[in-house]
């Protein structure tokens, strides 16, 4: 099998090596240093991500708090659900009804979103302005392990290609700000969870051009998007769409979960009592031992003696010798 080059590997540096090859040896040695590199740095990162980060604070949303979809244009194909107002200067397929609309769980159509865009911008520079930040470069959170609230900020791009599990430490007031200078890319079926009290209120995040959700996923939090948001079929998110563009939804559902404060209660499970225990029967080992069954012994016998019947009348008359003789007459013995 060919060899494999490492950063470091002089093994092709020999003599018998025509100076053609030396070059290309060398130069692949080199390209995979750098990928190794590469790789090596991203999952350094990563991995260095796993509990807490630096302390953020909660983006006051303002004008922007009422809508669970907001953006200059707001198109929706298909019928999806919707939890909060629904605002875009130019709006397609919201209305209440048709093959093309939005059901509001709660929350109104407004055509008016002059404030809600300001609260936007002001909840964007909140978020940006936001230190100390743990630089996470461009990362793939799904590789990350749990997190822990803070700011986590890239200068290119986040995506999402699994599961993301958010870990609240046991508080209902931790905050999470994700911020990337790019984009924001959630694959098909990935997932966000919470837990720790961790919650989809509290999580915010700041998007520098543009962010696109994957068929089927499930995301948290409020999506602040300088330039547009696109979720595909069957998406469900757990908070607010809010760009200063446009918001493009194909039969998906956007749910608002309840907020709460304060430390997190734990449960405390009751004690389990035992229930009586049947006694064992059997051998130790738990194999059961066989018993006989009793044999009934006749009235009047003794148990193992020979059977032999009792004679009441002796025979009289001759007895056969086997010679051709006879034994004398026997007579009639005396009933016991």
């Amino acid at each position: 099998m060919p060899a494999v080059l490492v950063a470091g590997d002089r093994s092709a540096d020999v003599t018998s090596v025509r100076p053609t090859s030396l070059a290309t040896a060398r130069g692949r040695r080199v390209g995979l240093a750098s990928t190794s590199l590469v790789a090596i740095t991203a999952l350094g990162v990563l991995a260095g991500l796993t509990g807490t980060a630096q302390a953020a604070t909660t983006v006051p949303l303002a004008g922007a708090d009422v809508y669970g979809v907001l953006g200059t244009t707001v198109t929706n194909t298909g019928i999806s659900t919707v939890a909060g107002d629904v605002g875009g200067s130019t709006s397609t397929g919201t209305g209440p009804t048709g093959a093309n609309s939005i059901v509001h769980t709660s929350g109104i159509d407004r055509n008016d979103v002059g404030a809600g865009l300001a609260g936007l911008t002001a909840a964007i520079t909140n978020a940006r302005g936001q230190t100390p930040a743990t630089d996470v470069g461009p990362a793939n959170l799904a590789l990350s392990g749990p997190l822990g609230p803070g700011i986590y900020t890239s200068g290119s791009d986040l995506a999402l290609t699994g599961p993301l599990l958010l870990d609240g430490g046991g508080s209902y007031d931790s905050v999470f700000v994700f911020r990337a200078t790019a984009g924001l890319t959630t694959a098909s079926a990935s997932t966000i969870s919470l837990t720790g009290g961790a919650q989809a209120c509290n999580v915010f995040w700041e998007i520098g051009s543009s962010a696109s959700l994957g068929a089927g996923s499930t995301f948290r939090g409020t999506i602040l998007a300088t330039t547009s948001i696109s979720v595909d079929a069957g998406a469900t998110i757990d908070g607010r769409l809010l760009a200063q563009d446009a918001v493009t939804l194909i039969s998906d559902t956007v749910i608002r979960s309840g907020c709460q404060t304060g430390l997190v209660t734990p449960v405390v499970a009751p004690p389990t009592t035992a229930g009586p225990t049947a006694g064992p029967t059997g051998t130790p080992d738990g194999t059961p031992t066989a018993t006989a069954p009793a044999t009934a012994t006749p009235t009047g016998t003794t148990p193992n003696a020979p059977r032999y019947g009792q004679v009441g009348r002796v025979p009289v008359g001759s007895v056969d010798t086997g010679d051709g003789s006879t034994a004398a007459d026997l007579v009639e013995s005396p009933r016991c």
